[in-house]
């Protein structure tokens, strides 16, 4: 009887750290919830790109087929057909030109977890703990019974 709770100290240490690990180790549900996170903006900004590649592929698109689209953007440009006169007027900023982002950098951040070896570290510590503790309570009754 006195062996298994020895016993008893070194399996509730495995399942501290089977929990634990499963939890808030590298493969538990804390990171696999921090991984789903990064995919959901990962997705998120894959819909964004989307949508400007989209914009983009219209301007082509427009500049192919239609001159007035041309002339608008060479007037942004500063050029004009041969008729035109431009005058500038200095001091004032004038029309922004329609610039096209290209979408932005995406850099997917790690998810934070527990090492493996901090984990296992922490069971022995709790195993060594509990099996001194009761080495202890076993030395004190022995030596009341004395």
């Amino acid at each position: 009887m006195q062996i298994l709770k020895y016993l008893a100290a070194v399996w509730f240490a495995v399942m501290f750290y089977a929990a634990s690990s499963l939890f808030s180790g590298a493969t538990g549900f804390s990171a696999y919830d921090q991984l789903n996170a990064e995919k959901e903006k990962q997705a998120a900004n894959l819909r964004r790109l989307q949508t400007i590649n989209e914009d983009i592929r219209g301007r082509k698109e427009a500049l192919i087929y239609d001159n007035d689209t041309i002339s608008v953007y060479a007037r942004e440009l500063g050029y004009g057909s041969g008729k035109e006169r431009f005058i500038r007027i200095a001091g004032l900023n004038g029309k922004q030109k329609n610039r096209i982002s290209a979408g932005e950098v995406f850099f997917p951040v790690p998810p934070d977890y527990i090492d493996d070896k901090t984990l296992r570290i922490v069971s022995a510590a709790i195993a060594f703990a509990i099996i001194l503790s009761f080495a202890v309570v076993d030395m004190l009754h022995s030596i009341k019974k004395a």
